[in-house]
């Protein structure tokens, strides 16, 4: 679905050995005048599975846009669940303080993956409602 994906899958691949550290790596394309960005932040994702039971499972976001995220998954699940993710961003240059942002989608694409690991990658279109404020040091939350 995305230009880079492969790209992306590929360094996640030589990264998942090393110790894990929050990245923005920048603008990846445009996808009908939208920004993609390709990012490598940890995300908490919740809903229902594909038999019915909810669950939580902790990921790394591949890529997001504001109508489309993109990440790995091990649970499975299918198109038409609605789940919600929760990502920590962290401070950068410029943004001072770390930020909370919690958004929900449905999922439109599954992408089933040889890698054990990660048995699949989801893509969700994002509702327009979303939640923003600041990160807790002290909790993460």
């Amino acid at each position: 679905m995305f230009d880079n994906i492969d790209v992306m899958k590929g360094q996640l691949e030589q990264n998942k050995d090393k110790n894990y550290k929050p990245s923005i790596q920048g603008v990846t394309g445009d996808r009908k005048g939208e920004r993609l960005l390709a990012l490598s932040l940890p995300a908490l994702v919740s809903g229902t599975n594909a038999t019915g039971r909810k669950f939580k499972e902790t990921t790394e976001i591949i890529s997001i846009s504001s109508k489309l995220a993109c990440f790995r998954l091990k649970t499975p699940v299918s198109i038409g669940n609605s789940v919600k993710l929760i990502l920590n961003i962290p401070a950068t240059t410029f943004l001072l303080q770390p930020l909370r942002l919690e958004v929900s989608g449905i999922i439109s694409r599954i992408e089933i993956n040889g890698d054990k690991k990660f048995s699949q990658v989801v893509t969700i279109e994002l509702d327009r409602r979303f939640q923003l404020g600041p990160l807790n040091p002290s909790t993460g939350n």
